[in-house]
């Protein structure tokens, strides 16, 4: 049930404008407010309530949640499309025709490059023997100088900080379909065991070092360690 999500927002948008121009001409403001409407209705329908503890897998491949990833794609395409009808039938200004038109086309490469995600099966984190990959970026090891877990318990984020970059790489649980501390802890395994990064994309290596990661913690003493472990066959990066 991801795909039509892609295109029911824009069809809300385009049914609510069409409803507004044949009964009410002009009431742009009440068509506005549909459109508002229909983006909370959305965001209501695929958003994936947040787990108190995300699966965590013993694999290379990390996934955002595909219901939501498709409905982000749609948001993009339905915002586009408002701004269209802003200059088919709202304004004639031509200044404010330019600005709706670049807004428009804006989202609309926003929305064609999560709809390109989409349809690769882009996951949101990929480790590899040489990196990791964030989104379709790569990211080499050697690169990586710290990986933290910040943010609050209501709007967790896990913070890549990569050298030459002012802002960090950020992963956050409506993005990934995975523990974040557990991600962490893998992340933050392999940037300082370079030794072991030629084992990474083999079933014997993922389950080893997701086994260590639990025994590390539950040896410590922490709670909210990597579980529970999923025991379905992991998507490995190729090396």
């Amino acid at each position: 049930m991801r795909w039509p999500w892609v295109v029911i927002p824009s069809l809300l948008v385009l049914g609510a404008g069409a409803l507004v121009l044949a009964f009410y001409p002009g009431g742009y403001i009440i068509f506005g407010l549909f459109g508002v409407a229909g983006f909370g209705l959305n965001q209501m329908l695929t958003d994936l309530r947040r787990r108190e503890e995300p699966p965590a897998r013993p694999g290379w491949e990390f996934h955002p949640p595909a219901r939501l990833a498709s409905a982000r794609a749609g948001r993009a395409f339905a915002v586009a499309v408002m701004f269209v009808w802003i200059v088919v039938f709202v304004t004639a200004d031509p200044p404010a025709r330019v600005a709706a038109g670049i807004a428009a086309v804006w989202c609309t490469a926003i929305g064609a490059l999560l709809l390109l995600r989409l349809v690769r099966r882009t996951p949101a984190l990929r480790l590899g023997v040489t990196g990791v990959e964030v989104r379709g970026r790569r990211y080499r090891w050697e690169s990586i100088g710290g990986v933290e877990l910040n943010g609050d318990r209501a709007n967790p984020r896990l913070d890549l900080l990569i050298a030459g970059r002012r802002q960090p790489v950020t992963l956050r649980p409506s993005g990934v379909e995975a523990s974040l501390l557990f991600l962490m802890d893998l992340l933050g395994y392999y940037a300082t065991h370079p030794d072991r990064r030629t084992a990474i994309g083999t079933e014997e290596e993922a389950r080893r070092a997701h086994a260590l990661l639990l025994e590390a913690r539950l040896a410590a003493g922490l709670r909210g360690g990597p579980r529970p472990i999923l025991t379905g066959r992991p998507a490995f990066m190729p090396s």
